[in-house]
């Protein structure tokens, strides 16, 4: 049977149910009507909502007003990138200059030396006392004895997945992006990893393809909290 004789036969049993009068009256069914209508109407034209598990979901005009993009994660090479500051003890040449340091700092660029400026020692008497490890390196150009100095050091590059640094979102919680899943954006724990400055390498939580939102997190994540926390719209 084709679609037209179809329509045929369902509108006359549709006109002799109203006629019948069976059920609530037409104008409790039209005002009935119209209230599920327009309450779904205005769900649908929520700015943003919020549902556990699925994440968020913007409205178009929301995404675009906030700068939301996406791209899709890939693999690629991050140096390990350090960044310490060094005070001056030794004019030199070469001149010198020594840093605290973290312990695992200290074991990465004895492991993998760094570029920036050279290591010529590590020194660990102070790691019981202050939890930090001594290092000496020498450094380009002619520091006057005294000053401190702020040094990026390279370390090892290694290839992984990675994201744009306006990706990564920090709270006091941990670490997060916010992944495209299906129309909506799910806030996801991640572990980070080295960061050479533009892009930070994630260990665990992400994989090659999935999607994610490199602007406005901090926008989302405060759009999250006023649903979740502040008695916005959720489900």
């Amino acid at each position: 049977m084709s679609r037209s004789s179809l329509i045929l036969i369902v509108l006359p049993v549709a006109a002799l149910l109203a006629l019948s009068g069976c059920g609530k009256s037409q104008s409790s069914d039209e005002h009935a009507g119209h209230d599920e209508g327009e309450s779904a109407h205005q769900e649908d034209e929520a700015p943003a909502k919020f549902k556990e598990g699925q994440g968020l979901l913007l409205a178009a005009e929301t995404a675009a007003a906030i700068g939301v993009k996406t791209a899709e994660i890939e693999e690629r090479p991050v140096a390990h990138t350090y960044e310490v500051t060094a005070s001056v003890f030794d004019a030199g040449p070469p001149a010198r200059a020594i840093s605290l340091v973290p312990v695992e700092l200290a074991d990465e660029l004895e492991s993998n030396p760094p570029s920036g400026a050279t290591l010529l020692a590590v020194r660990r008497e102070l790691l019981p006392a202050l939890n930090q490890v001594e290092i000496v390196l020498a450094l380009p150009g002619t520091p006057a004895v005294g000053t401190a100095v702020n040094l990026i050091l390279r370390g090892l590059t290694r290839q992984n997945v990675a994201v744009p640094r306006a990706a990564l979102l920090r709270t006091s919680t941990g670490a997060y992006v916010y992944v495209v899943n299906g129309a909506n954006l799910l806030r996801t724990p991640v572990q980070p990893g080295a960061s050479d400055g533009e892009y930070i390498e994630i260990l665990d939580g992400l994989y090659v393809g999935d999607v994610v939102a490199t602007t406005a997190v901090e926008q989302l994540w405060l759009t999250e909290l006023r649903l979740t926390k502040g008695g916005g719209h959720s489900h």
